[in-house]
């Protein structure tokens, strides 16, 4: 998976990097679902953390089971959630803001913030989304900002997303 990590950062643990390096050696996206689908079953506390690290598979649809499960959990992990919005690659920092929108984590909104000034369009794009979910005053502030992006895909985002959580509409 990833191995690029900020300085400072911390590494996963043991039993999570052992899965990490597993799944790293297995090309086949099949088989590397079946791996997750059997960890998300073992009520550990290397679980979770797993799934966050887990998102920054290639294959879209290992990371779509992982979002899934992680918005049906009772609770995340906010330090894991911040921490992955940090890390490359950026399809793991929009699925971890897909999580955030669905769960609708107000407390993640400084993390969002960090994200409408991300480098990708697709990270901003998504960052837009989550805070059309979140609503609110400091939302449609970032929305704000995001509807000025130079991206036209993004600037739609925002626009969409004020519509939903403002009831203001573009023309």
């Amino acid at each position: 998976m990833d191995e690029h990590r900020a300085p400072g950062e911390t590494a996963p643990s043991d039993v999570c990097r052992a899965f990490l390096q597993k799944l790293g050696r297995t090309p086949d996206k099949t088989r590397r679902q079946r791996i997750v689908a059997a960890c998300i079953k073992v009520p550990r506390p290397w679980t979770e953390e797993l799934l966050w690290e887990v998102l920054a598979d290639p294959s879209e649809g290992i990371r779509d089971v992982v979002v899934r499960e992680l918005c049906a959990r009772p609770a995340v992990n906010l330090e894991w959630l911040i921490r992955r919005l940090r890390l490359p690659p950026w399809y793991a920092r929009c699925s971890v803001l897909a999580v955030i929108g669905r769960r609708r984590l107000r407390e993640a909104l400084p993390g969002i913030g960090e994200a409408v000034c991300d480098s990708n369009v697709e990270v901003r794009r998504a960052a837009a989304g989550a805070l059309g979910e979140i609503g609110g005053e400091e939302a449609v502030r970032l929305l704000v900002v995001l509807k000025k992006d130079p991206s036209p895909y993004v600037r739609a985002a925002a626009e969409e997303a004020i519509g939903k959580t403002s009831g203001v509409r573009f023309s």
